[in-house]
């Protein structure tokens, strides 16, 4: 008799070489990479990324064993797209994630700045950097009226570690500014407001100069 586990194993098995195995893509999590199966669109629950961050926009089954360092707010490229993982929940037998996925990043060529101090002495820079950038959800605007809140668009945006220039990580305060990736005659000036680093990419929280 099989082990629960072996069922799962099976019961995904079969779906990848059903008539759905068109779904199937490669998910790449760092160095780690294997074929994962799209199932739909996302549905709310689990543990997800807070909507202030990244909505979900799909949602794939893949192995455990495949990829067990995933979890939230993780950069992955899933064909030949970059994502953040918005949401990643075990299944009952502990062999199968039903991982949530933002929309594609847009690439966008960017300029990064932002001001240091090393051995005492302060020192600004400005960078020419390729950025992936998602625009994310709207927040209330520092500057709004309490009675009357104004939101702004805030943003996610994926550096590679390897193309950062600076010695010094990307820091809160430092501006980014890029091409409206749907408006190609609007410029985006960001502020940063979050900074974290995952596999092979920072991953930067950003909100229209004069917000946080």
């Amino acid at each position: 008799m099989r082990k629960p586990c072996e069922y799962v194993t099976a019961a995904m098995a079969k779906l990848r070489g059903s008539s759905l195995s068109g779904c199937s893509e490669v998910l790449r999590h760092g160095e780690r990479a294997a074929k994962v199966t799209r199932v739909g669109q996302s549905q709310r629950g689990g543990d997800e990324v807070t909507e202030a961050e990244v909505s979900e926009n799909c949602r794939v089954l893949a192995y455990v064993a495949d990829f067990p360092k995933l979890k939230n707010g993780e950069a992955v490229e899933l064909g030949n797209t970059l994502r953040v993982v918005t949401s990643c929940t075990t299944g009952p037998v502990n062999a199968l994630l039903t991982v949530g996925l933002s929309a594609a990043f847009e690439k966008c060529p960017a300029t990064y700045s932002g001001k240091r101090r090393e051995n005492g002495t302060p020192r600004q820079f400005k960078h020419p950097i390729d950025v992936l950038a998602l625009e994310s959800a709207s927040v209330p605007s520092d500057y709004g009226d309490a009675a009357a809140p104004t939101y702004v668009q805030s943003w996610i945006v994926c550096i590679s570690a390897d193309g950062w220039p600076e010695v010094s990580a990307p820091q809160v305060s430092d501006a980014l500014e890029f091409a409206d990736p749907h408006n190609s005659f609007a410029a985006v000036r960001l502020r940063v407001s979050d900074v974290k680093r995952h596999e092979g990419y920072w991953i930067i929280t950003a909100r229209p100069r004069g917000g946080a």
